[in-house]
């Protein structure tokens, strides 16, 4: 039974008290109708809006009864002395809660905000004091402990922007009565947590400006410029680039009142004011600023005074070049050094500083003193990580999976080291040199003295980055946000620890490990001895580097071009450098900082590219369409994506329009996605939560394939019943909520990968369940489909509706247009680009054509490996392939090394006796069907006698065999059809067009013994090799485009 005295509490956890004391509140829906109650206290709640609020409008066929039940013990528990309750009063329809007044905190906190605001401009004194006052009545966020559903979300984010325009308010009376350096922390973390807004981050450039930090306010407003700019296309306002002209100028009307200034810390630059005179009265006083709505008419009623600047002489300021390495000391840019290409990771040691190229496969050795190069000496392919010590320097090599180990004293590299798949990071420490090997997610441990492999760890991650010390080893899992501590003597992590979003950077300092939040923006700081996250930093856009210096911990920032210092005695940054170029890296040595430099942006941006290639798109310019996917991954977007990088870092999956990657719940079978806000396709219409759905649903109708999303439910449907296609219970679009979430019969492990190919990508939902053909989908990303003449031109242009919301996964892209010339053969394809009439041969060199082009043309060449392999398939249900002896005997008698020369040699491909490429995720080398097999795991030359035997003991000698051969596999059919000729059998190969080769090669009734085939992963997984060429579900009997052609099933192996 209540007292008299009640007071109802919302703004923050939900309490009700009588006579000061904690009053009993039901459980659940019961508390939630009291609640509903409460906002719309004193007036009529209508039955039905109870029940869509308590059950978010999908409510029970009982809601009426339980609502009256809930009602009937609100009513026992509000009750007076005399047992009855004179609040919870019901009228017609619905129920109406009496609350008198003050007896709510949100009526007590609305009241005094109300006089705060009306006191601004004649008594900021009195409106700090209301402000305040109104403020300390907010425990934490509104209602926090009641389940709420989406209504009541929506009032609580209601109630939310009233404390946050009482705090904004309160800040703008604190600055109007000359506060400055106090209020600068607390408007940080309001900046943080609302970079949309203007107001907060105005009040933010007054504040530090008035604490003589003038870089650190114009770098707020570049910082919430950008903000506006890549996530709503709209310049900041009026007010906002006032305020920035006003500081500029240093304008006195951003000084505190002078009665009222405290003592702030110097600014860089001294006034001294002129001695009074009749004509220039002393007491003239600028008019306070108020930073808001005001701000204008303030700027321009500013008194001018005429001042004299005395400033300390300057040396001229240091302008990072892009390819550069920049050099700060003392908090500032002091000199740099052109390195001659694009610094991919930098170290030093060994008495020099070194930085490694990816472009140019090369480590360039630069002198400490003069920063002048001295040595450039060849890696491997795609060098992404660089150390020293153990008196070497060490260099990962990304796309070749090796190490190279430099001797300094030598300057050339002394060993190769194999390693794992896609060694991305590498560092020294605890007496060993360390890989992170992304691709299949292991550490290697490397002895330094004779650079053998100790140790191969099981990382669990995808290790993007890694450091060594405090003794343990530490390394990035850049896709769930955390970090895996290993320590020697144990083969997997020993725990993890949750970071931000996207860490891709580590270091050791200050006796703490600090991680880079790329996609936060954000650094962790961890204690190694507790293993928990100390602090967390906010720094600038997209930290990515990250070094130890004497002074700080100082944060390269990639997506604002900026290097931040953060002070580890009050974790918090206190300098912001600005470069001006993209930062790649940064070490430090010497007492200086030292910072990498990527290419100016600038430079290559606009212009035309040029490629030319052969068939490009296959007739069809629709996303489903594979062949169009060069086109489609520059014009659309899907909720994943992988990042648009060169090397291993380019596997990296990222969100594109879904805000962030989730994590699946429900055993692994459901995954929710919010989605981006706003995003707009090329003909203006808004990009939506059921736009995914369609997409899917259009695979499955136009394809009748469940292969790679039968996975979601109803897809089995949609796919055997086009005309009955609804995948509503699998891709449920919410779009109040604006989420997508996606529901699955089993889990699928690589679905977020899945996610980010083109056939998943968003289109409106009046796109035709048909191809498309010629008429492109609207576009979401920077260019869209201006031409298409199918067999002749494809021809890109500027989406205008484009803005950048990641940099990561889809960038604006540099050229205005990219044609692409159809029709080219590989060989007029290479002439066209030695003419000058053409920017890229797609298809690459002829491996006929390659010596004369690597050397003729030496700068124009560039080797992309491409996770692809190139295969014999051997039809496992036709003789004489239905017999395993068989099919060991060609594995063992193939040649190879003649495939590899045919294939244009050492450079271009590397022999392999698995259908997984080297340097893929889950590769392990591995051959036994070579001479002489050992435990390295390497082709070495083939074994003929063995490959006799085992065809002898099949009776198959003689059979006659056919292989099929497609344009672009001819010089590798040669080496096989010689090779079955040498083993007995009557071999011919069968030349065949591109179209009818792809759209054949699979069918089973054709009866096709054996083909040449290739086929490039679309996402670095296993799977899509080992299910989709060789599974039982990947086989499709009477099906040209099957992609299981040698008909291999194996349940027992599906299952494993």
């Amino acid at each position: 039974m209540a007292p008299a005295g009640l007071e109802f509490r919302i703004l923050g956890p939900f309490e009700v008290l009588a006579n000061g004391r904690p009053f009993p509140l039901g459980p659940g829906k019961e508390r939630a109708l009291l609640a509903v109650l409460l906002l719309y206290r004193n007036e009529r709640v209508s039955t039905d809006r109870l029940t869509d609020v308590l059950w978010d409008e999908s409510p029970p066929e009982s809601a009426p009864k339980m609502i009256q039940i809930y009602v009937s013990r609100l009513r026992r528990a509000l009750a007076d002395d005399t047992g009855r309750d004179r609040r919870l009063i019901t009228q017609p329809g619905g129920y109406r809660l009496r609350v008198e007044p003050d007896e709510l905190d949100l009526d007590r906190f609305e009241r005094m905000h109300a006089e705060g605001r009306n006191a601004l401009v004649a008594d900021p004194a009195l409106a700090t004091l209301r402000l305040r006052e109104a403020l300390s009545l907010w425990r934490g966020p509104p209602l926090a402990d009641v389940a709420l559903g989406r209504v009541l979300e929506h009032e609580c984010t209601r109630l939310e922007e009233l404390r946050l325009a009482a705090l904004e308010e309160r800040i703008e009376a604190d600055l109007t009565l000359g506060a400055g350096p106090e209020l600068v922390d607390e408007l940080e973390a309001l900046v943080r947590q609302r970079p949309l807004r203007e107001r907060p981050a105005a009040q933010l450039m007054l504040a530090l400006y008035r604490s003589g930090r003038q870089a650190e306010a114009l770098a707020i407003y570049k910082q919430t410029r950008d903000h506006l700019v890549d996530e709503l296309a709209i310049e900041p306002g009026r007010s906002l680039k006032e305020l920035q002209q006003a500081i500029l100028r240093q304008d006195p009307a951003l000084d505190p009142p002078a009665s009222e200034r405290s003592s702030a810390p110097p600014t860089p630059v001294r006034e001294r004011r002129p001695a009074p005179t009749p004509e220039r009265p002393a007491k003239q006083k600028p008019k306070r600023l108020v930073v808001g709505g005001m701000l204008a008419a303030a700027l321009a009623a500013a008194a001018v005074i005429a001042i004299t600047v005395v400033a300390e002489p300057k040396r001229r300021p240091v302008r990072l070049s892009a390819d550069a390495i920049g050099v700060v000391r003392d908090g500032r840019l002091v000199d740099q050094a052109r390195t001659g290409g694009t610094p991919a990771a930098i170290a030093a040691g060994g008495g020099a500083i070194w930085i490694a190229s990816a472009g140019a496969n090369s480590v360039s050795r630069l002198d400490p003193k003069t920063l002048e190069v001295r040595q450039t000496i060849e890696v491997g392919n795609g060098p992404s990580g660089i150390a020293t010590g153990g008196r070497a320097v060490w260099v990962s090599n990304g796309l070749d999976g090796t190490v190279a180990r430099i001797d300094p004293r030598a300057n050339k590299v002394v060993q190769t080291i194999q390693v794992g798949s896609g060694p991305t990071a590498i560092t020294y420490g605890l007496g060993s040199v360390w890989v992170a090997n992304r691709a299949d997610q292991t550490v290697s441990r490397i002895e330094p003295r004779t650079g053998n492999v100790l140790d191969t760890l099981a990382a669990g991650t995808d290790a993007a980055a890694i450091t060594a010390g405090d003794g343990a080893v530490w390394v990035v899992d850049q896709a769930r946000g955390r970090i895996a501590r290993l320590e020697p003597g144990f083969t997997e992590p020993v725990l993890t620890i949750n970071v931000g979003n996207g860490p891709s950077a580590l270091a050791l300092g200050a006796d703490s490990l600090w991680v880079a939040n790329t996609l936060d923006s954000t650094v962790s700081r961890i204690d190694p001895r507790s293993n928990r996250v100390i602090a967390t930093v906010p720094v600038g856009a997209g930290p990515s580097g990250l070094a130890v210096g004497s002074d700080g911990i100082w944060v390269a920032n990639e997506f604002d071009d900026t290097l931040s210092r953060i002070r580890p005695q009050t974790n918090r940054v206190d300098r912001t450098i600005s470069l001006g170029q993209r930062p790649t890296g940064a070490t430090a040595a010497n007492g200086a900082v030292l910072v990498a430099a990527g290419p100016m942006a600038a430079s290559h941006r606009g212009g035309t590219l040029r490629l030319v290639t052969n068939k490009f798109p296959y007739g069809s310019i629709d996303p489903l369409n594979a062949g169009s996917y060069a086109a489609i991954i520059l014009t659309n977007d899907g909720l994943t994506g992988f990042r648009r990088v060169g090397g291993v870092e380019g596997a990296e999956l990222v969100p594109d329009l879904a805000l962030d990657l989730p994590t699946p719940t429900d055993d692994g079978r459901s995954y929710t996605f919010r989605l981006r806000r706003g995003i707009h396709y090329s003909n203006g219409e808004l990009v939506r939560p059921e736009d995914f759905r369609r997409a899917l649903e259009r695979v499955f109708i136009v394809f009748h394939d469940t292969y790679v999303y039968g996975a979601i439910v109803g897809a089995s449907t949609c796919a055997s019943t086009p005309s009955r296609c609804d995948l509503s219970r699998g891709v449920v679009a919410d779009d109040r909520a604006w989420t997508v979430t996606f529901h699955l019969h089993r889990p699928d492990p690589d679905f977020l990968a899945k996610l980010a190919l083109p056939a998943a990508y968003a289109v409106p939902t009046t796109t035709p369940a048909r191809d498309v053909r010629t008429h492109p989908v609207p576009a979401t990303g920077p260019y869209m489909i201006g031409t298409y003449k199918p067999g002749r031109l494809v021809a890109l242009v500027r989406n205008p509706r484009f803005r950048i919301w990641s940099s990561s996964a889809q960038p604006a892209g540099y050229p205005d247009a990219i044609v692409w010339t159809l029709g080219t053969f590989p060989a007029p394809q290479v002439g066209a680009v030695e003419r000058g009439r053409a920017d890229l041969a797609s298809e690459g060199v002829p491996p006929n054509r390659f010596t004369e082009v690597a050397t003729q043309y030496a700068s124009q060449v560039r080797l992309n490996p491409a996770p692809r392999t190139t295969f014999l398939f051997l039809n496992t249900r036709l003789r004489p392939f239905d017999d395993v002896r068989v099919r060991r005997a060609v594995s063992y008698a193939i040649d190879r090394a003649a495939v590899v020369r045919a294939l244009g040699g050492a450079e271009r491909a590397q022999p392999t006796c698995q259908i997984l490429p080297p340097n893929f995720p889950g590769y392990r080398p591995y051959c036994p069907f070579t001479l002489q097999p050992s435990t390295v795991g390497t082709w070495t030359a083939p074994d003929i006698a063995k490959a006799r035997q085992l065809v002898a003991a099949s009776g198959t000698r003689g059979v006659a065999v056919t292989v099929w051969i497609p344009p672009n596999h001819r010089p590798e059919a040669a080496v096989v059809v010689a090779v079955l000729k040498q083993l007995g059998y009557d071999a011919r190969g069968k030349q065949l067009g591109f179209d009818f080769y792809n759209t054949n090669v699979g069918d089973s009734r054709l009866k096709i013994q054996a083909g040449v085939h290739s086929w490039q992963a679309d996402y670095p997984a296993p799977s899509n090799f080992l299910d989709v060429l060789l599974s039982c579900r990947a086989f499709q009997r009477g099906v040209g485009l099957n992609l299981n052609a040698p008909q291999f099933c194996d349940r027992a192996i599906d299952r494993r």
